[in-house]
């Protein structure tokens, strides 16, 4: 595993290194580093049957959601053209949606359809759900299923799930059964493994 640690740590601190990245993140350079360390260390031992270099691509995929968890940023004026701007293939406004589209590739290469779809599907959620924690709401009186829905929402269960079935080991047309089985028995409670480790 130390060479696993290795590679995957050198390949995600390379990519956040760039100055493109260094530029639209804007983060504090130890929090960076404290990112890519938890990231790391939770997708080698996590996803200790895969190649090292989809280890690599997932780490740096997961240190984008943990830079943008608790963001202060307000996304509403860089989301105003956000479709219009997908569905014409410009790049995005939102900085964080420029390196997370630019990385996006090299993570669902290792990936059937449908669970790249999955990938995509989880991290758009994600996003949302960031968005939404930015006003620090837990919804109106009797709103119970509020809270439910916003961990749900950014707990990438779905992202984390469909990551384990990487088209180098699995055959996702015959195990199709499987795949949406263990996406749907994980995202419950993968929201609940996500709060423990953040702590």
């Amino acid at each position: 595993r130390i060479e696993n640690l290795h590679y995957a740590y050198t390949k995600a601190a390379h990519h956040f290194a760039q100055p493109r990245q260094q530029q639209l993140l804007k983060v504090d350079p130890k929090r960076l580093q404290a990112s890519l360390q938890t990231i790391v260390g939770m997708v080698v031992y996590s996803w200790a049957k895969v190649s090292k270099e989809l280890m690599a691509d997932l780490s740096i995929h997961y240190t984008y959601t943990l830079v943008l968890d608790d963001s202060k940023d307000d996304p509403h004026p860089t989301m105003e053209n956000y479709f219009d701007d997908l569905q014409a293939g410009r790049e995005q406004a939102h900085p964080w949606w420029k390196l997370v589209n630019e990385h996006f590739p090299n993570v669902l290469r290792h990936f059937g359809p449908f669970c790249s779809l999955n990938l995509i599907r989880s991290t758009l959620d994600f996003f949302e759900g960031c968005w939404i924690e930015q006003y620090n709401f837990g919804g109106y009186p009797g709103s119970h299923d509020y809270p439910g829905f916003l961990r749900r929402m950014n707990g990438l269960g779905h992202c984390v799930r469909a990551s384990l079935w990487p088209k180098a080991q699995f055959d996702e047309r015959k195990q199709f059964l499987e795949i949406t089985s263990s996406i749907a028995q994980m995202e419950n409670w993968m929201v609940w493994v996500n709060d423990l480790m953040s702590f």
